[in-house]
């Protein structure tokens, strides 16, 4: 299967919400535990229109694409956290997670940023841990559920093996495992 990552764009916000949403609702039981009030929360800033906002903000969302069809996004705001990376069930476990994480560290490199944080879900936890992510201590709630500060320092753009551009990323099956984020 042929896959890739690619910088959002505002006609990608109805198909990148589709699998954002998807994603928290079939991929995160272990957060929301089935239910209903935590689920719908979780779920309430997650619309098209709120899409079509942070696509066109000074973030940078990227969404992943297997065989043509939006399977995921993911978000970093311009103060360096990343605050989305979703997959549907059937794009893990090919490498866009990985893709797509790497496409917003590489941003975050152009940007000057040293580090990156973020807040992790129970289900995302050990796919940031083999990225490089370690525990802050900092704990977070937010929608009712709790989560795990995490940040990386970041190498520079101009490290040896670096990419200077990873914000576009295609490949084939690859290794590696995306999870679904908060």
């Amino acid at each position: 299967m042929h896959f890739r990552v690619r910088k959002a764009e505002t006609v990608d916000a109805d198909a990148a919400c589709a699998a954002v949403r998807r994603s928290i609702q079939e991929c995160c039981g272990e957060d929301h535990r089935g239910d209903p009030g935590i689920l719908a929360a979780w779920l309430a800033n997650k619309t098209p229109e709120n899409l079509r906002s942070w696509i066109q903000s000074h973030g940078h969302v990227v969404v992943a694409e297997l065989s043509g069809n939006i399977v995921g996004g993911a978000m970093l705001s311009r103060e360096g956290t990343i605050v989305l990376n979703y997959l549907v069930p059937e794009a893990h476990s090919q490498g866009l997670g990985s893709a797509m994480l790497a496409a917003l560290e590489g941003e975050a490199r152009r940007r000057g940023l040293e580090e990156l944080e973020l807040y992790s879900t129970a289900t995302a936890h050990q796919f940031y841990v083999r990225k490089g992510y370690v525990e802050t201590g900092k704990r977070g709630s937010a929608f009712g559920l709790s989560s795990r500060g995490m940040r990386k320092i970041l190498g520079r753009l101009d490290e040896p093996g670096r990419s200077s551009d990873s914000t576009v990323a295609d490949g084939g099956v690859s290794p590696g495992h995306g999870s679904p984020h908060a």
